[in-house]
């Protein structure tokens, strides 16, 4: 009986171990995932200051160029817009991640603690019958001798 409740902490700490492993991978995943992504809205701001940069420099253009442009800038604003919210997406998964995380490692600390505590119990329960048996064969012992 003890140790099947041995067996069972030790699968039980297995599991909450491969669990956290698995939430760590995807945690750097998304972490990853999110540097990615900064990094294209990055090139997506650059890209629209550049093109206000340059129309700043030809001061003299026709209303077609500045009809292209002004697409070209909505367009770019539009991109930004869409890739903020991806990134602020990203976040609030990193976020609700991390807090999986902490609540697994958590769970696992708790389990060690319930099977530290388990052991040590068993530990105590087999020295009481060991004692037991030793101070019943002294006992035994004493009362054949003459």
């Amino acid at each position: 009986m003890e140790a099947g409740k041995a067996a069972r902490f030790d699968t039980i700490v297995t599991v909450r171990e491969n669990q956290k492993k698995q939430t760590t991978r995807e945690l750097h995943q998304i972490t990853r995932e999110k540097v990615v992504e900064i990094e294209r809205l990055n090139d997506l701001h650059t890209e629209q200051q550049n093109a206000f940069d340059n129309s700043y420099k030809n001061q003299r253009t026709k209303a077609s160029n500045m009809q292209i442009f002004s697409s070209f800038v909505k367009k770019l604003s539009s991109e930004i817009t869409q890739q903020t919210s991806t990134v602020r997406k990203i976040e609030t998964n990193e976020v609700n991640k991390r807090e999986e995380l902490s609540e697994r490692v958590k769970a696992k600390t708790i389990v060690e603690k319930l099977q530290g505590k388990f052991r040590e119990e068993f530990r105590k329960d087999v020295e009481h019958k060991e004692q037991l048996l030793t101070d019943s064969l002294n006992q035994r012992l004493q009362t054949k001798q003459p």
